[in-house]
């Protein structure tokens, strides 16, 4: 498991390494969109529950349409 960044380290671009500020929006190198650096948990607690209950709607769904052509 890793830890979180520290407060004061520099964090590094995923997609090629080059170390960015904290608060940048994009990798100065490669142009990659950092998210993060804006305050967006893309998956956070609430972004999974949101993906969990999409996809039971969908299944229910499918499962529905399954039953009611037999």
């Amino acid at each position: 498991m890793t830890t979180a960044p520290q407060p004061g380290s520099t964090a590094h671009c995923a997609v090629c390494g080059t170390p960015v500020t904290e608060d940048a929006a994009r990798c100065p190198s490669c142009g990659l969109s950092r998210p993060a650096a804006r305050g967006s948990r893309v998956l956070g607690r609430h972004g999974l529950w949101l993906l969990a209950a999409a996809l039971a709607v969908v299944y229910l769904t499918v499962l529905l349409i399954v039953a009611a052509a037999r």
